[in-house]
C-alpha cells in the first residue's frame, strides 16, 4: 500500500488551488510545498510508531481522535470556509508539534526554502497537510480492522517511498538512517513519544485533533506558544478555562464507557458533558426544549480570543463522535464574565462559539446541525464579585435543537 499516493489523490489540483488562495501563495509553489511536507509528516509519524508502544498510542489516537477518513468526502467544503480552514491548520499544528518536537519550526523553514513560499504559510501547510494525512491513515485503519503491529508494519513499510520523496536537508530533523525500523521495546526511555488521548492524562498529553476529526482535532499533545498581552477589556489568566457550576472538587472523578452505534468507545466522567448530553437523546421522555444546556467541563481559550488550547479539545472530540452518532442538532453558546466591556464581551462570545462549531465541522459534521451564538455576560451562573464565580460563568454550553 502507498500511503503517500493515497494522500497525493486526495489534493486534486481543486484542493490545492484553495489551500494556495488560503495561503496567498501561488498554486505551483504551493504544490511543490505539499510535496516537500507529506513524506516529512508521514516520516515523522513513522519515527513515533517505531516503537511497540508508540505504534499502540497511534491506533489508539487513530480511533479516538476521529480520523476515520469521513472529513476527506468534504475537504473542498471545508477548505471553503476560510475559519474552518484556520480551525484545521491550528489544530494539525499542535499534532505536528507534538511528532517534531521543537524541530517543527526548522521543518517549516526546510519547507519554506524548498518550495518558495513564506515561512508562515509553511507552518500553516505542514497544519493542513497532517490531519489529511492522518485521516488517509485513520481509513486504512478503520476500513482494515488494523492492529497495533499491522499498523506498525504498514508504516515501516513506506520506509523507500519517503526516503527517496523526502526533502534535501531533512536528515536535521528526522534520523533518516533509521526510518522505517522498527525498534519494538527500546530499553531506554524515548522522549517526546507519541502519547495516546486520555481524559485522565496531565495537560501536556498526547490530545490530536479533530479537527478533524476532529478534527481535530483533538486530539492528544501539549502545545500552547506565547502570546501577545490581551487587551485590557479582556485581560484575565494566561489560559481561560471555560467552566461549568459544579466545581472541580464537587466533580466525580468515576470514569464510564459507552460504545455507540458507529463503534466508537467513548471514556467520561460521570458528571461530564458527554454523560448528561447521551442521558438526554436516549431518554424519550426529555423534549427538545429553549432551558436545557449542557456545560464543557474542561474547555479552554487563549485569554482574550477565541483560539481553543490545543490540549483541551477531548470534549469537542467527542462531541464530534455523539453526533455522527446520533441524529441530532445542536445550539452551540458562548459566555463571559462581566469583566471589560459588554460588545466586547458578546463578540467573544460568539466568535469562542463559532470556533467550537468550526473544529466540530473540521471533524466531519455537518455545519448544518450546528448553530453558534454569543450571549456575553448575560446569563451568568454564578456571581461575578469571586474569581471562581467569574470563571464558571466563562462557558461553553451546547443546547439539543432536534433529536
Amino acid at each position: 500500500m502507498d500511503l503517500l499516493g493515497l494522500v497525493k489523490e486526495q489534493l486534486t489540483s481543486t484542493i490545492v488551488s484553495k489551500i494556495s488562495s488560503f495561503l496567498g501563495e501561488s498554486t505551483e509553489n504551493t504544490n511543490s510545498a505539499l510535496t516537500s511536507a507529506l513524506p516529512a509528516i508521514l516520516g515523522g509519524v513513522m519515527q513515533k510508531a517505531s516503537t511497540t508502544q508508540g505504534a499502540s498510542d497511534l491506533l489508539n489516537t487513530i480511533r479516538t481522535g476521529g480520523y476515520d477518513g469521513s472529513v476527506l468526502s468534504n475537504l473542498g467544503g471545508l477548505l471553503d470556509d476560510v475559519k474552518s480552514t484556520s480551525t484545521l491548520a491550528s489544530l494539525g499544528s499542535g499534532l505536528l508539534g507534538n511528532i517534531f518536537g521543537d524541530k517543527l519550526g526548522a521543518l517549516s523553514s526546510l519547507i519554506a526554502n524548498v518550495s518558495g513560499i513564506k515561512s508562515g504559510s509553511a507552518s500553516s501547510l505542514l497544519g493542513l497537510a497532517a490531519p489529511i494525512l492522518m485521516n488517509v491513515l485513520g481509513k486504512q485503519v478503520t476500513s482494515q480492522g488494523i492492529s497495533t503491529s499491522g499498523l506498525a508494519s504498514l508504516l515501516m513499510s513506506q520506509k523507500d517511498a519517503v526516503k527517496t520523496a523526502l526533502p534535501a536537508g531533512i536528515g536535521s530533523i528526522l534520523n533518516v538512517g533509521a526510518l522505517g525500523d522498527f525498534l519494538g521495546n527500546p530499553k531506554a526511555t524515548v522522549t517526546n513519544t507519541f502519547e495516546a488521548a486520555d481524559d485522565n492524562k496531565k495537560p501536556n498529553s498526547w490530545l490530536p485533533w479533530l479537527l478533524l476529526g476532529g478534527l481535530l482535532l483533538g486530539a492528544l499533545y501539549y502545545w500552547n506558544s506565547c502570546r501577545n498581552t490581551e487587551e485590557a477589556t479582556v485581560a484575565q489568566t494566561t489560559t481561560e478555562t471555560v467552566a461549568t457550576v459544579d466545581s472541580a472538587a464537587t466533580q466525580v472523578v468515576s470514569s464510564l464507557k459507552k460504545t455507540l452505534s458507529t463503534g466508537v468507545e467513548l471514556n467520561f466522567g460521570e458528571k461530564s458533558i458527554e454523560n448528561e448530553l447521551i442521558s438526554f437523546i436516549e431518554d424519550k421522555s426529555k423534549p427538545v426544549d429553549k432551558t436545557t444546556w449542557f456545560n464543557f467541563r474542561d474547555l479552554r481559550f487563549e485569554t482574550g480570543s477565541a483560539v481553543i488550547d490545543s490540549t483541551s479539545m477531548q470534549e469537542v472530540r467527542n462531541i464530534a463522535e455523539i453526533l455522527k452518532a446520533y441524529p441530532i442538532d445542536l445550539k452551540i453558546g458562548g459566555y463571559t464574565d462581566n469583566v471589560g466591556k459588554e460588545a466586547a464581551n458578546q463578540k467573544l462570545s460568539a466568535d469562542r462559539a463559532t470556533s467550537v462549531v468550526n473544529a466540530l465541522v473540521a471533524m466531519g459534521i455537518d455545519a448544518k446541525r450546528l448553530s453558534p451564538e454569543g450571549y456575553g455576560s448575560q446569563f451568568p451562573v454564578a456571581s461575578n464579585d469571586t474569581e471562581e464565580g467569574r470563571a464558571q460563568n466563562r462557558r461553553i454550553a451546547v443546547r439539543v435543537t432536534q433529536k
